[in-house]
């Protein structure tokens, strides 16, 4: 609300892809080892530091490489961000960015598997607040970058203080609960793992910059607008399928934890979304008239789709825990197919809503597919007891 109100559309857009191009690449460069995180610690027992540090290492190595390629081969071609990023210096400082957002982002799986996941929501609090001042503080020196810069800063700030605070303080889960550690099979899945992943980017990170390339920095804004409040919904589903794959690693009993998800976690996803499609009007009009006038159905569109998304997340989360990668792979290409197709049929005829009907009809097939591959029994066994 605060860059839409103190940057023009023209800078929200272009930062928004620019974000979205960091978060993209970044996601690229993990590995997908984030989420894998969630399952490797708790089984590694005494050893799960170690494996955080190889992680770590791995990760920065390999970002590097892609962002080689990157800068060098592929950003002279996207006219909308060369410009923005023309020069050596803002280069450099995005792959900066790129590399700190690596750890922020691996810090949250990390904090939740050694038993201090109480931290995450300070660490997250305390980012969102610097990114809040900075945004102000930066609107007259930097119009062109500082939503950007109110990133890359407090990255600069948080990375080290909790990459020093997990290194320093053991972990509180105990370690006799603790499933068997994987052996030789990890390798494969892993890899397995991350090529799910890339359609998963492709179809969420990368969709901010999808909409620069179809519809200007302009309408962009509002569909970006409209992604951003949408999204947050989507981070309560997210970080409920952390947890529940951590508890399923932990060796907590799956049926009983896919009953909770389903009867509590669903419907309150469910509560949550119809007051935003209700008050989507007045959450616009915080950000400005433009995209109050130019965004309502979009957003609620985008919120529609947040309650198959959550199941689709749930039974990914799922079956992350039981090494069920093949199911996870087949959900995210289905979505990626479904969303970039549908994105680049529906937006040219039908503009921003066009982005959000492709998004939503992509989530409600993920749900039929993630109920019918992971969760058909238990969804049968609910319906009998109600």
């Amino acid at each position: 609300m605060v860059a839409a109100r103190a940057y023009d559309q023209e800078a929200v857009g272009t930062n928004t892809a620019l974000i979205a191009l960091m978060t993209t690449l970044s996601g690229f460069a993990q590995l997908n080892l984030g989420p894998s995180i969630s399952v490797l610690v708790p089984r590694a027992g005494e050893h799960g530091r170690r494996v955080v540090l190889r992680i770590y290492a791995v990760v920065t190595v390999y970002s590097l490489a892609i962002l080689s390629v990157f800068l060098t081969f592929v950003l002279p071609h996207l006219s909308g961000l060369s410009d923005i990023l023309g020069t050596t210096n803002r280069m450099l400082l995005f792959a900066l960015a790129v590399l700190a957002f690596n750890m922020f982002a691996l810090q949250d799986a990390v904090l939740a598997s050694t038993g201090w996941g109480v931290a995450v929501p300070i660490e997250n609090a305390v980012f969102g607040i610097l990114k809040i001042g900075l945004l102000v503080l930066l609107a007259a020196s930097l119009p062109e970058v500082g939503i950007f810069g109110s990133w890359l800063i407090p990255l600069l700030l948080i990375v080290p203080v909790v990459s020093c605070f997990i290194f320093r303080n053991q972990g509180r889960r105990p370690r006799t609960q603790a499933t068997a550690p994987l052996r030789g099979e990890s390798s494969r899945k892993l890899a397995l793992d991350y090529f799910g992943y890339l359609f998963q980017a492709s179809s969420t990170l990368l969709l901010p910059v999808l909409a620069l390339g179809l519809l200007g920095p302009v309408r962009a804004s509002v569909f970006a607008v409209a992604w951003l409040v949408s999204s947050t919904m989507d981070l309560l589903a997210n970080n409920v399928g952390t947890a529940l794959t951590v508890e399923t690693s932990y060796g907590g009993d799956p049926a009983a934890l896919r009953r909770t998800l389903l009867r509590s976690v669903v419907p309150f996803v469910g509560v949550v979304v119809l007051l935003g499609l209700v008050s989507a009007p007045l959450i616009l009009k915080l950000y400005g008239s433009g995209y109050a006038a130019q965004g309502v159905l979009t957003l609620q569109i985008l919120l529609l789709a947040s309650v198959p998304r959550a199941v689709v997340t749930f039974a990914i989360a799922e079956s992350r825990a039981h090494r069920r990668i093949g199911i996870i792979v087949w959900l995210r290409a289905q979505n990626a197919a479904l969303t970039i197709g549908l994105c680049l049929l529906l937006t040219p005829r039908l503009g921003v809503e066009g982005m959000a009907i492709a998004w939503l009809v992509a989530q409600v097939a993920g749900a039929a597919a993630a109920l019918l591959l992971v969760w058909r029994k238990t969804v049968t066994a609910i319906g009998a007891t109600s």
